[in-house]
């Protein structure tokens, strides 16, 4: 019999090779600008800051590590005609508005008291209930271009009022690179602190942290680095955290949560038994689940965090890593629920989707929201 350890080294090597396909299958994405006197359809602001160092007009940020955060601001054109949850990049030297996402304007600012007062600008265009922000941060193997267009994707779909802050850390955006994308996010949690807590000191009302797979691991490193510091009063701000496909050693996850949780930070967890990614996660580690694989809070042994489970939501990305952000059908029961006054995006703890004890039960291709 073949020993263990070459059984999953075999695994994992073929885990690799699987999603390095999947990634070689695409053109690498760039940023792209509407074209000159061609109206932008449905535009979406975003707020970046990045530990990335900046890159050419058409990266926008590079995948190598800046020594200090960067901040700038895109407006992104989303186009009408296209499948909730679906992202067309623009291709070659094509820019249909119509059809791909392209940049209206971009606008660097300079240090991070410019990124506070675009902050206080933003809430001081809103009414006083929707002062609110939500910061984002992307997964492994993604580049600048890939992730800032993903968010403005989610934040049309969901209809996110909430003024938005992309996070953007260095990955290679190659799938190979897992393991240098790993001490990248690693090398990002200053920068994260540092936006975090700029947020904090702006005039936004509140803000909810949300993460994507290896982004998460970045988020829980640097919220327990600021819950056990010497002034972990910013998260008394976050209105909740929210941790999508989390790929974290769950052992891990609970040395990072619990100081998280004793700042009263609620903490939801969106799994799905279909994200074939984090399969290939656990396959390199020798078979060890990660967060995001759980079904339930009883997996958790106790911990006070409340699990989605998507597994029988329909529709999604190829690998069912983002379903929460690609699939139609969970997009159009968002938007019911927001037609029917609970939003995703309400920035105020005991409010909102991801504020309140709701709970999403599951039967066949059925979604039902039960409210106390």
């Amino acid at each position: 019999m073949e020993p263990r350890g070459t059984r999953y080294r075999r695994s994992g090597l073929a885990a690799l090779t699987a999603l390095a396909f999947l990634a070689a299958c695409a053109e690498e994405v760039r940023l792209k600008p509407l074209p000159p006197g061609t109206p932008a359809q449905s535009v979406q602001t975003l707020l970046v800051a990045s530990a990335r160092r900046p890159g050419t007009p058409e990266t926008g940020y590079s995948a190598q590590r800046a020594g200090r955060p960067g901040f700038a601001r895109f407006q992104i054109s989303v186009p009408h005609a296209r499948a909730p949850g679906s992202v067309t990049f623009p291709r070659g030297d094509r820019a249909d508005p119509s059809r791909d996402f392209l940049i209206v304007s971009s606008e660097t600012l300079t240090d991070e008291a410019a990124f506070v007062r675009a902050l206080d600008a933003a809430a001081a265009r809103q009414p006083p209930d929707r002062r609110g922000g939500m910061l984002f941060t992307h997964g492994y193997n993604t580049s600048f271009p890939e992730g800032l267009y993903r968010h403005a994707q989610m934040q049309q779909d969901f209809s996110g009022r909430q003024i938005a802050v992309n996070f953007a850390w260095p990955s290679v955006g190659r799938a190979r690179s897992y393991l240098t994308d790993r001490e990248s996010a690693l090398y990002s949690r200053d920068a994260l602190e540092t936006t975090i807590r700029a947020m904090g000191r702006s005039k936004l009302t509140g803000f909810n942290l949300i993460a994507h797979s290896m982004g998460c691991f970045l988020m829980m490193e640097t919220l327990r680095g600021i819950a056990m510091g010497s002034s972990p009063g910013v998260l008394d701000k976050v209105d909740a955290l929210v941790l999508i496909s989390p790929d974290i050693d769950i052992d891990v996850f609970r040395k990072e949560v619990e100081p998280v949780l004793r700042r009263r930070v609620p903490v939801y967890v969106v799994v799905s038994e279909q994200d074939r990614a984090l399969g290939f996660s656990a396959r390199l580690r020798g078979g060890m689940k990660r967060l995001g694989s759980v079904r339930s809070e009883a997996d958790l042994n106790g911990l006070d965090v409340e699990v989605i489970n998507l597994s029988r939501i329909e529709g999604g990305d190829a690998l069912g890593h983002l379903k929460v952000g690609t699939s139609p059908a969970l997009i159009a029961f968002l938007a019911g629920l927001k037609r029917s006054g609970t939003d995703i995006f309400t920035s105020r703890r005991g409010t909102g989707l991801i504020g309140s004890s709701v709970q999403l039960v599951q039967e066949g291709a059925k979604v039902i929201l039960q409210l106390p």
